[in-house]
């Protein structure tokens, strides 16, 4: 048997590689029970010579089980939730028609969530409301939350459906209010269902897409399915361009334009295995022995048990809106399908168009405008903070009120209109030179009001005074706090009005 999981397993690798890649190696172990070194041995006897366990495999497969240890703790901690127990199997009849949405059943129990239960639930953000009751029928069309695609919303009765949940095959449906015991009358959000079958079903020709145009090393390492996006995330050796995005999208588009049939087979595990190999269990291995495969043609398929279109042409459209490196190895790809992508497009065209009058320029000229005052603004912010820290220099080389010497110490306190960071820089121009001890309180009403207090290192104006002290005492203006060290601190509040008290308070505490 391990022979033969290892041959299926490495079936598209090139006898000549001298390595397994990673994520053939942990389904191995996880699910045929092979640890790297059996695996590479078998496969070193079996037509594969050079292969072996890359440096560091070890530490990486340690890690990924501690996560999938803490993963499954946080499960157990779910399990339990709901009385699955006191009931039968709930029968799942959204499998015999996906397009279904209305039916009739009976509601066997209506029971009221406690507060525990609502806060183990971790709710969605597609979850507007917080449900209050639980609801079991006999048959539903509702699909819990499961395979990374959340559940349906719709309503029972006149009590809105807000998320769908499954423990022990048992569907509970969560609703805002109690449904009466006995014969009722369901719907399922039809324009909610078929946007999630869109983007679940566009999860898994984007999946196929990609190891068609990057190789068979491509493996799903995690998904998510909602209503307005999906999201897929594919190992691979190196950032993703948006040139090999557009490929991706693009060999998607021509699966969906080739309208190709969706088949849903539901079949023994070890016939699945034997069929169709190793590659269907990209979305993890399965808990039941009887599972359902999603196939598409030849393009893609995969044991899945969510709900998808009857053939690819009923997505309609996807687009691939972005990637980013959730981890190194892992690109995440975030996908928007159907009547969503014509949204995204046209949402797209708007703030292109908006974005173009505003500036005053051709929608084909707009990234060299934006690149062109965004130079300009750095430019002119530059010559702001140069401007600013020369205003601040003249203020207090002058003498007056903003800078006072006092036995061999130069106190600045002053209010100023700039950002943090130039204070910052005012800050160091002030108290830099040991050989003219300073003390500088600086405040300004930008960011909600901000205090800073600095000394010169070193100094008697170290000796003197501590920061932290003078900005406790003073802070109290600007509704605020901070904290820092004896030679600068510095902090913040929720009233900047208050600045011109606090700098007041800070020039009777010095005694100017």
């Amino acid at each position: 048997k391990g022979e033969s999981a290892v041959r299926t397993a490495l079936r598209d690798l090139p006898k000549d590689s001298s390595e397994v890649p990673d994520e053939v190696l942990f389904r191995l172990s996880e699910e045929r029970g092979l640890n790297p070194e059996m695996a590479t041995s078998i496969a070193n006897l079996s037509g594969w010579p050079e292969v072996e366990v890359r440096v560091g495999f070890a530490a990486d497969m340690a890690s990924r089980n501690a996560e999938r240890t803490k993963a499954a703790a946080k499960e157990k901690s779910k399990t339990g939730m709901f009385p699955s127990n006191d009931f039968t199997e709930t029968s799942r009849d959204y499998y015999d028609d996906t397009s279904k949405t209305s039916f009739e059943a009976t509601a066997l129990a209506c029971n009221r969530l406690s507060d525990s239960q609502i806060n183990l639930l971790e709710l969605s953000t597609e979850v507007k409301v917080t449900p209050t009751h639980y609801v079991v029928l006999d048959r539903t069309l509702f699909y819990p939350e499961g395979g990374g695609q959340l559940g349906d919303q719709g309503h029972i009765g006149k009590s809105r459906v807000v998320d769908t949940r499954i423990e022990g095959g048992v569907i509970f449906h969560l609703t805002d209010s109690e449904v009466p015991l006995g014969k009722v009358s369901a719907e399922v959000s039809r324009e909610r269902r078929r946007q999630l079958m869109d983007n679940h079903t566009a999860v898994h020709i984007v999946g196929g897409s990609s190891r068609a145009l990057l190789g068979p090393h491509i493996w799903q390492a995690g998904s998510s399915k909602g209503s307005r996006y999906a999201r897929i995330d594919l190992t691979h050796h190196s950032r993703l361009s948006r040139e090999e995005l557009d490929r991706i999208e693009d060999h998607a588009n021509s699966i969906i334009e080739a309208n190709i049939p969706i088949e849903k087979l539901v079949m023994h595990r070890a016939e699945a295995d034997e069929k169709f190999g190793f590659e269907i269990y990209q979305g993890g291995p399965p808990k039941q022995a009887e599972i359902r495969v999603i196939r598409m043609g030849n393009h893609d398929t995969q044991a899945c048990g969510g709900t998808h279109h009857d053939s690819t042409g009923q997505i309609g459209e996807l687009r691939i809106i972005r990637s980013s490196q959730v981890q190194d190895g892992v690109e995440r790809l975030q996908i928007v399908a159907g009547d969503t992508a014509r949204e995204h497009a046209r949402e797209q065209e708007r703030l292109l168009n908006d974005s173009s009058e505003v500036l005053g320029v051709s929608p084909e000229d707009l990234p060299n405008a934006v690149l062109r005052f965004f130079e300009q603004w750095k430019s002119q912010k530059k010559r702001i903070e140069s401007l600013e820290a020369e205003i601040v220099r003249l203020r207090t080389d002058g003498g007056g009120q903003d800078s006072v010497e006092k036995a061999g110490v130069r106190y600045v306190v002053m209010e100023v209109e700039a950002e943090m960071k130039a204070l910052m820089s005012m800050l160091g121009e002030l108290t830099r030179d040991p050989s003219k001890p300073t003390l500088a309180v600086l405040g300004t009403r930008e960011g909600g009001g901000r205090i800073i207090v600095a000394s010169t290192e070193g100094s008697l104006a170290e000796e003197r005074h501590n920061a932290v002290e003078i900005l406790n005492s003073i802070s109290v203006h600007i509704s605020g706090g901070g904290g820092g060290s004896r030679t600068m601190a510095q902090g913040g509040g929720a009233n900047p009005d208050g600045i011109p008290q606090a700098l007041d308070s800070a020039r009777e505490i010095l005694g100017l």
